[in-house]
């Protein structure tokens, strides 16, 4: 099995390289290639024979360790934002641009700029800490968390749009709380924010954006007619040709502009990440088949392939025009994500 992943922002292709499928991958086939059929005799057992329970279920997003302290996760930014609701990113490069870009911060701050070298026994995008470092009861999961921006501390957490209308402001300096919100500001944008992982309800407050297909067939239709909620899984056009032996599977994840806006304000996007269910986690939980019956928040899930990036995949840019310089926040715009898995 071979895995590529390429990346289109706008409809162009940006990126395609090979992924690496993880440990865990062979732990979800052999459980499935060794589970006794009599267990189809057993009603309460029998949903375990279900194959969609052995497919990927999940995608995740993510970057650096140390990014999870910074960017717009700053505690001081947080502290702004609890008092108006404003989501707030301080520009480390150029002040007169106005799109956020991650490296200059990274170049500013001496931090570590890219994610851990990866490995395939990793059971997280990142095994160092991504707790913040100023709220001890945030999870720590190894990828961005889906802490809707609300007001309060907890909106500093991230790092996805949320449902209705949100403002961002880009400055080129720390504004405090209860300092005007003209201070230091280069950009700001308002959004209605009409598509998105959170409008669909297909991504869970750990940051699992969740299967949103039941088979390949309706992913297929799905994104011929550019339906994008959650993931999707489809396939190529010769798929069911013998001829080609060119068998795949395409998992599909449109990130709508306003999450890819959020994420890059949050950091940006340097790893992803396809999960399998963790069915031997769910079972000691007392969960039985099928798991669909269960909220979103209960499921658990194992790390079955990872992709690193060497660059920010939520890069934009300003656009300079006859007549002057368009914002880049005024720009920005879908990032899709596809990964195919090729046996042969």
């Amino acid at each position: 099995m071979r895995g590529v992943v390429e990346v289109y922002y706008g409809g162009e292709k940006i990126a395609s390289e090979p992924n690496m499928i993880m440990d865990n991958l062979g732990e979800v086939i052999t459980d499935f290639m060794t589970l006794p059929r009599a267990l189809k005799n057993i009603a309460s057992a029998s949903g375990l024979l279900d194959a969609s329970n052995y497919t990927v279920r999940a995608a995740s997003l993510g970057k650096d360790a140390p990014g999870y302290q910074f960017h717009a996760h700053s505690s001081e930014l947080s502290a702004a934002m609890a008092v108006d609701g404003i989501l707030r990113v301080v520009s480390y490069g150029d002040v007169s641009v106005s799109s956020y870009q991650t490296s200059s911060f990274y170049v500013s701050t001496g931090n570590k700029l890219l994610p851990e070298f990866p490995k395939p026994t990793m059971d997280r995008l990142e095994e160092r800490s991504t707790q913040v470092s100023y709220l001890s009861s945030s999870l720590n999961v190894g990828h961005n968390l889906n802490f809707i921006p609300s007001g309060g501390v907890s909106a500093s957490l991230g790092c996805y749009a949320p449902t209705g209308v949100f403002i961002a402001h880009i400055l080129s300096a720390s504004v405090g709380a209860g300092q005007p919100l003209s201070d230091n500001l280069i950009i700001s944008a308002l959004y209605n924010n009409v598509s998105g992982f959170n409008c669909y309800e297909t991504i869970d407050s750990r940051g699992f954006i969740l299967m949103d297909v039941s088979n390949v067939l309706e992913g297929r239709q799905r994104e011929n007619s550019n339906i994008f909620g959650g993931l999707i899984m489809s396939y190529v056009d010769d798929w069911n040709d013998p001829a080609t032996g060119d068998l795949s599977v395409d998992y599909i994840l449109n990130i709508d502009s306003k999450d890819f806006l959020c994420l890059n304000m949050f950091g940006g996007i340097y790893n992803i990440g396809l999960w399998c269910y963790d069915i031997r986690a769910m079972l000691d939980k007392g969960m039985q088949p099928p798991f669909s019956q269960y909220s979103k928040e209960d499921l658990e899930y194992k790390l079955v392939a990872r992709k690193t990036f060497t660059r920010d995949l939520t890069y934009y840019c300003d656009s300079t025009e006859p007549g002057g310089t368009i914002p880049g926040i005024e720009l920005v715009q879908d990032l899709k994500l596809v990964w195919s898995w090729r046996f042969k």
